[in-house]
């Protein structure tokens, strides 16, 4: 067990980088948690493990814990779930396999954007180049988006996502997406730890005892109990879920750089003995 003096450190269970969707690089990642005293950080890009090993040799260097994560995006009937893996091996042959294979999506997915965004003939051309010249790693919308911005299309993020990029915009493209059951199978073969991510996301009346009690026969481990968005209350209901189901609290920022008023990092307050918990019952260092 750890003392009570790194018991009581924060930590940020959900963080992105450049390699997916974020606007830091891993390292400049670490940078700004050891800034705001965070102890120890899981970087979890979406449906990537490609940000990991930089953010492994930085955290060694700076003192500061690097958890290797990833962040899955997953699908049922339309609605959308997020699984977080922790403690994940990064250079697994199956897990590099099934990121080819949505990292490919996602190129794909890029380009028929792109198409969109042009056809509309409300501003300059974007090409491809120039996001990917901007993602460094995964493309994703706000990748498009900064271009989109650069060029006039809008003047801010949100802006750009309102007017063309959400789900249902004119420029609004779906992509490939595994079932929540498969991400949580493919973790738990890795033995990494699988976390529901702010279940708060989720629409209001949803089944969540029949949905958890049907993940954890797949090997769900947790639920993200601390997020930015998460009200007392669901913070309260989401405390008696893990309770019922006996699942495991996890929390985090879901920090993707400086998007939407962020970084967020330190201000989410989660302490290490979440992770310590983790630890304990996976065997994990």
């Amino acid at each position: 067990m750890t003392n009570n003096r790194k018991e009581n450190s924060f930590i940020d269970l959900h963080i992105h980088t450049k390699a997916s969707d974020g606007t830091f690089s891993p390292t400049e990642m670490v940078e700004y948690a050891k800034s705001k005293n965070v102890v120890a950080v899981a970087i979890t890009d979406h449906d990537t493990v490609a940000g990991i090993e930089e953010g492994l040799i930085a955290g060694k260097e700076m003192g500061i814990e690097v958890i290797p994560g990833i962040e899955f995006s997953t699908e049922i009937d339309d609605i959308s779930f997020h699984i977080v893996g922790l403690f994940v091996d990064h250079k697994d042959k199956t897990l590099l396999e099934l990121t080819d294979q949505i990292q490919n999506s996602r190129h794909n997915r890029a380009k028929m954007i792109i198409e969109k965004v042009n056809a509309l003939n409300v501003g300059p051309e974007i090409t491809l180049q120039e996001v990917e010249e901007v993602a460094s790693g995964l493309i994703g919308r706000p990748h498009i988006a900064s271009i989109m911005i650069e060029k006039g299309y809008a003047t801010k993020m949100d802006e750009v996502f309102e007017k063309f990029l959400v789900r249902g915009g004119p420029c609004y493209v779906p992509r490939f997406k595994l079932k929540p059951q498969e991400a949580v199978s493919i973790l738990a073969k890795m033995n990494a730890i699988s976390i529901l991510a702010h279940p708060g996301f989720i629409p209001i009346g949803y089944n969540f005892d029949e949905f958890l009690e049907d993940l954890k026969k797949f090997g769900l481990a947790g639920i993200e109990v601390i997020y930015p968005t998460h009200s007392p209350d669901q913070r309260k209901f989401f405390r008696k879920l893990a309770k019922k189901f006996d699942l495991l609290e996890s929390g985090g920022s879901d920090c993707h750089g400086e998007l939407s008023g962020g970084p967020y990092i330190g201000r989410t307050k989660i302490t290490y003995q979440y992770l310590q918990k983790m630890k304990d019952r996976f065997g994990k260092k």
